[in-house]
This record gives structure tokens, sequence and C-alpha cells, in this order.
């Protein structure tokens, strides 16, 4: 029998977080509760301000950076059972509670100040992967030369972020394809920059969590047979004098992954920990996936599936199996049947429709009513979720957590200024929260004639480096050469008074050390 969102949550809400789980040098060094990192990243973009901001309403404001910034909180508005701070981050009132909007923060006005076309690599700090203005010139090739570990990875490598692995089965839940990239020998922080592969198939990452014979009180593990591939490789590594430096280097790499396919082999989780029931059949073979049956047009199969991979993160987390997940969306939300691509996303900035009888009458009503759909399905079911599981000191998971939400694109299709950013939980009191915060330059404009307008704003370099900062990860770890914040520094804008000069100048560029304004509790 499925259970009813309610059910669920009350379910969950009996399993608290058990410090016990955290790791004997955790506990001895007197830690508190370790903090948790979420990330959904979903394509395109292009929601018109109005429907994604919350509307001005008398904000704060001061001068940073030499432009006049703006904050205001929260105000969640409920009628008929809806709840909502703007038309896209609406849902049931019985879930979007004010207690859950109090954790909320909206941020406008945080730019990758270039031009790349698509891109998945930028929502974790690797703008290297994107699909190029040009294959040899132009703002995608010029990142493209200059690759980043994502920020999920420096969390995972991190021994402040792990202090103790002793319980922990996979550093990062990633369920996505292009989004995660690392060294190819971490441990060593060496070698070249690689993708980490992912899934979206919820009994893949059920049988990766929870193997058979890891339970306290379960069946004896078998020996991996990693042990002795390690061995033959080890061999092969000090015996082998015809290798070459290089093929050598590919050993060592090999071999440092054997190393944490061993560890992660080898953990076995408390007897604290409740073990969720492996379902019958995965996420994919109930719901479908991208391209099979009517699963890309129909939003209640999409949802019901992330919901599943919401229920895995709860329940690792809750274990200490993991403490980062990152979740890329797979599909849009809606039941548009034409070329969402062409007909949707690069063309919801218009404000009338063209003379194209495969264009929606209201391609950003379609695009617009997509990232609802995904705001209330995936991410307010899972932070619901994380709120509804305490953490044994009279707060909840949420409150340890940084659950963030980026899209590819701002307000409009391919251009990367004033990316939102939606973010709920604290980072264990490292935020403050329940506010919506501009930082746009409003007297700059990015096209005078444009019906939806861009100002330049901050660096989203200075949000992914106040991010690891709030997630325990120092600096030492991750700094750039000529600049406080993460990600390969370069801008170049040239349209009419909104340029590179006047945009993003090297005044701009020196704040990114600090915290944002009014984030830092």
């Amino acid at each position: 029998m499925a259970l009813s969102r309610r059910q669920l949550l009350a379910a969950l809400s009996t399993l608290p977080v058990i410090p016990s789980l955290l790791g004997a040098s955790a506990r001895a060094q007197g830690m508190t509760q370790p903090k948790f990192y979420v990330h959904f990243a979903t394509g395109h973009g292009a929601i018109w301000n109005q429907n994604m901001y919350p509307a001005a309403q008398a904000p704060t404001t001061q001068v940073y950076g030499g432009r006049t910034i703006r904050r205001q909180p929260l105000a969640l508005s409920v009628q008929n059972g809806r709840a909502g701070v703007s038309p896209v981050l609406t849902g049931d009132s019985g879930v979007f509670t004010a207690s859950l909007a109090s954790k909320m923060n909206i941020i406008q006005g945080l730019d990758w100040p270039l031009y790349v076309g698509h891109h998945t690599g930028g929502h974790l700090g690797n703008m290297a992967r994107n699909d190029g203005s040009s294959a040899t010139m132009g703002d995608g090739a010029i990142m493209g030369a200059h690759p980043r570990v994502t920020i999920d990875q420096l969390m995972a490598w991190s021994p402040e972020f792990y202090p103790d692995l002793a319980g922990v089965r996979e550093r990062v839940i990633s369920m996505g394809s292009r989004l995660s990239y690392v060294w190819a020998n971490p441990a060593a922080r060496s070698g070249a920059i690689q993708e980490v592969a992912g899934t979206r198939d919820s009994n893949d990452w059920y049988d990766r969590l929870f193997p058979p014979g890891t339970m306290v009180g379960g069946p004896a593990p078998r020996a991996p047979a990693v042990n002795r591939v390690r061995d033959d490789f080890q061999r092969l590594h000090d015996s082998a004098r015809r290798l070459s430096g290089e093929d050598k280097l590919r050993v060592e790499q090999h071999l440092q992954r054997l190393d944490e396919l061993k560890r992660r082999l080898n953990v076995t989780v408390g007897a604290q920990c409740t073990q969720p029931v492996r379902p019958a059949r995965s996420n994919r073979d109930q719901f479908g996936a991208p391209y099979v049956g009517d699963y890309d047009v129909n939003p209640s199969k999409q949802a019901a599936s992330s919901k599943m991979l919401n229920d895995l993160v709860v329940s690792a987390f809750t274990c200490g199996l993991s403490r980062i997940a990152i979740m890329e969306a797979d599909s849009n939300f809606t039941d548009f049947t034409g070329d969402y691509h062409q007909s949707v996303a690069h063309r919801a900035e218009q404000r009338a429709p063209a003379a194209d009888n495969q264009m929606p009458s209201a391609p950003q009503a379609v695009l617009a009513g997509g990232n609802q759909r995904f705001f209330e399905d995936v991410m307010l079911d899972l932070v619901a979720k994380l709120d509804a599981t305490p953490d044994g000191q009279g707060g909840t998971l949420l409150d340890h957590s940084l659950v963030v939400w980026t899209q590819e694109s701002g307000n409009i299709t391919h251009n990367t200024f004033s990316v939102p950013v939606i973010t709920f939980g604290g980072a264990g009191g490292y935020f403050n929260t329940g506010q919506y915060v501009d930082y746009r330059n409003t007297g700059l404009l990015y096209d005078t004639n444009g019906a939806e307008p861009q100002s330049p704003g901050l660096f989203m370099h200075q949000w992914l480096g106040m991010t690891l900062r709030a997630m325990g990860v120092p600096q030492s770890q991750w700094a750039e050469s000529d600049h406080g914040g993460y990600g390969y520094r370069y801008s170049n804008v040239n349209w009419g008074a909104f340029n590179t000069a006047t945009g993003y100048p090297d005044s701009l560029w020196a704040l990114n050390g600090d915290a944002l304004p009014w984030l830092k509790r």
C-alpha cells in the first residue's frame, strides 16, 4: 500500500539523527551535528522576474560594490490551500508553511558574466562543462580550458567536512550526469579533472547505500573480490620496471579508486539505523525515464520518480551513510508535446506569440508552470521531509542542511546573468534565512530595448566560495590565485552601457572573498 505524504512525513519524524552514528573521532572532538548539502539543478531558466521573485515591498537597501542592493523578509501568501512567495515558488499550504518559509532564502543577482550557450557544470562551479559558443574560440572555449573540481566533490574529499568516514558509504549521492567533477586521484588531489558518473535509478542507489550484509544483525558479508584485484594492481605498480611514468600514474589513480571502493564496501551501518524496505520496482521501472513512453510529458510520473530519490536521500542522511546529494532534473515537468527547447525555452522571454504554429500561445506560462511543479513536487517535498526529521537537539535535519536549487540560465535562456539561487536550511546556523535579497545593479541595463530587463549583479564565484566556507571547507583547500571566490575568473560582456568594465570591474572581483551581504548570521 502506498503511503500518503502525511503518513510518510510522520514515519520519517520517528527517525532522529543519531549522534552515535557520527563516528568515534567526531564524538571525541565534541562535534555537534554534521552538516548536509543537497543541490538540485534544472535546465534552461528563462523565468520572468515577476514569476520567479517576490514583488518588491519596501526593501532595506545598502551600498555594496558601488551599487545599491536590496533585501526584504519573505512574506508567505496563503489562499485556497496554496501558499507561496512568488508564482513559481508556490505549493500546498499544508507543506509550504510559514515555519518552512522562515528557513528559505531567495537570491537574485548572481552572475556568470559571459556567454556559453548551454552548460551543466556551472551549477556546482565547473563552467568548463559547457556546450561552447565555438569549438575554437569564444567564452565557452575559454572556460573549457580551465576546469574546476565541483564544490560537492571539494566537500566530499575535505577532512573538515567528513572528519570520520567510518560510517560513510557514499561521499556524494550523484543523481544525474555532467554535474559532478573531481581529480583523477582525489585522495592526492591530482590528475585530470573528470566527470563523476551518476544515476537516477532509485534501486541502484538503494543497493549502493544498503547492500546485503551491511546492517548490524544481518548476514555476514562475503569478503569483497576488490581486495584481490587491488593486490594485483599493487604488485604491478611495485614490480613492473618497464612501466612508463605516465602508465605508473594511471595505475596509482586506479589503486586510489579501488581503495575508495574497498572502504565503502567495508562500512557497516549501526543498529540504530532503520533500513528502508527495498522497493520491488525502481522509479525507472514504475514510472519510466526520458524518451520512454509518456514520461517526458507526464509531470506526475516525473514527480513520483524524483520523490523516490528524495526518500533515499533522507534515509541515507539519517543513517549517516552520506551527507551530500546532487540531483539533475531529467525532464521539464510539463505536458507540452512540441519542441520544448526551441518553442518554449528559447522564446519564453517574448511577450507576444510569434507566427509559428509550433509555439504555444504563452511559452512563459508553460515554462513557469513546469518550474513551479518542480519546486513543489521535488524541492519542497525533500525539504519538508528533512524538516520532519528531528536532530535530537530540538531542531531538525533541515536546520543542519543547505538545500540549493539553481537553474542553467537567468531570466533569458542562454544568458547567465542573475541565475536564481533558491535555498532552504541554515547550514547549522551559518546562514540568516527567511529573506529575499537582490544584488543587481539596476542602474545598468544589458539591453535597453528588451522586454525582460537584465542588470549586472555580483559573481556566482562569491556564492560558491561562501557555500564552501559554510559547509566547513577551508579556503586553503580551494583558493583561487586571483580572487577570493570559487571558479575561474573571466568576464566578457559588451552591450551598450553594460559592459565588462562597467558591469564587472576589478573592485567587484576584490569582494569575492566576502560573505554575501545579509546572508551570514
